[in-house]
């Protein structure tokens, strides 16, 4: 179920800003998304788009129909999920996405949600909070975790969990406790642009007054924490991305002075579209599983809050912690 080619063209189009991007949104020609558009204009009788060399830009009637369009388009995905949902309470598919990192925090809700639900199809796309927040904008997904708070009009993004970003390194280099100079010589390893957790420990950098010349980016956490295992460098990560290593002995947390750089993880949908039963079901095991994951050991302190809707960023949450697009 959806919307008329002419409304799915123009909605691609103002998301994502150019004819090309549409088109290859939608896997059709960038003529005909042209065409689609051309028609639509003629049909209301006014100019939707300002073309440019690269980029669109909307006019105040395009800036008005396509916020209609896109909450069209939104209430279609939704009510084609939910249909699906009540014809069988223990079918239909669950499209999620989530950030490299958050996906530490996703796979037990996955498993367990899988062993409950088995009948469900469950579709996981994981990269850069950036694409991700754009794949809920799209309604290509219906829930998304990112690192960072994603303040929009059109997105609904609820507090998680908080984090912690620590920089961990080979142990031997752990251990020598090297001072920000020596952080600013030695290579650090991250993912691309786009994730929040590079911008987070970038930021942080400034903060500090380093500059580290020597960086390398690569394409998932796995890869990074393996070439810091071997001694290729340090990164700044998750401390809940790398429990495991730091358990088994193969990283370690590296002591900097001054470093102190938190944020939150986000669970973020579309506003004002109703979540479908599956995706009720999976939000609610997420918030178990990060309450779990954030009572604290016998004889400490809780080092973050149980997971609550939120309006604002934490006042602790590095500034840097939102994805670029927030």
């Amino acid at each position: 179920m959806q919307l008329e080619a002419r409304l799915r063209a123009f909605a691609a189009l103002s998301r994502t800003g150019s004819f090309t991007a549409a088109a290859e949104e939608l896997v059709i020609s960038q003529p005909a998304v042209s065409k689609h558009v051309a028609e639509l204009e003629a049909e209301l009788g006014t100019q939707l788009v300002i073309r440019g060399p690269r980029r669109i830009r909307l006019t105040p009637a395009g800036e008005f129909v396509a916020d209609y369009v896109v909450r069209a388009e939104a209430l279609v995905a939704q009510a084609s999920r939910g249909a699906r949902a009540l014809a069988g309470a223990e079918t239909g598919r669950l499209a999620i996405a989530t950030s490299g990192t958050g996906m530490y925090l996703a796979i037990g809700p996955i498993a367990t949600f899988h062993a409950a639900h088995p009948r469900v199809e469950l579709d996981v796309q994981i990269g850069t909070s950036e694409p991700i927040v754009e794949l809920v904008r799209a309604h290509r997904v219906e829930l998304a975790i990112v690192g960072g708070f994603t303040a929009a009009r059109d997105l609904e993004s609820e507090t998680l969990i908080e984090d912690d970003i620590v920089i961990v390194a080979a142990p031997a280099l752990a251990r020598s406790r090297p001072s920000l100079r020596d952080l600013e010589a030695v290579t650090w390893i991250s993912r691309e642009e786009g994730s929040s957790t590079r911008a987070a420990f970038e930021a942080a950098w400034r903060d500090l007054g380093i500059s580290p010349e020597r960086r390398v980016a690569l394409p998932s956490w796995e890869a990074v924490k393996l070439t810091v295992a071997r001694g290729g460098g340090v990164t700044g990560i998750s401390r809940y991305a790398v429990m495991t290593e730091l358990a088994a002995g193969s990283l370690a947390i590296l002591k900097a002075p001054g470093w102190r750089v938190r944020r939150h993880f986000s669970i973020v949908h579309a506003r004002d579209v109703p979540l479908s039963p599956p995706a009720e079901r999976f939000r609610s095991m997420l918030r178990d599983a990060a309450a779990k994951l954030a009572l604290p050991a016998p004889g400490r302190r809780a080092r973050a809050q149980p997971p609550t809707r939120a309006a604002r960023p934490h006042p602790a949450v590095s500034r840097a912690s939102r994805p670029a697009q927030g």
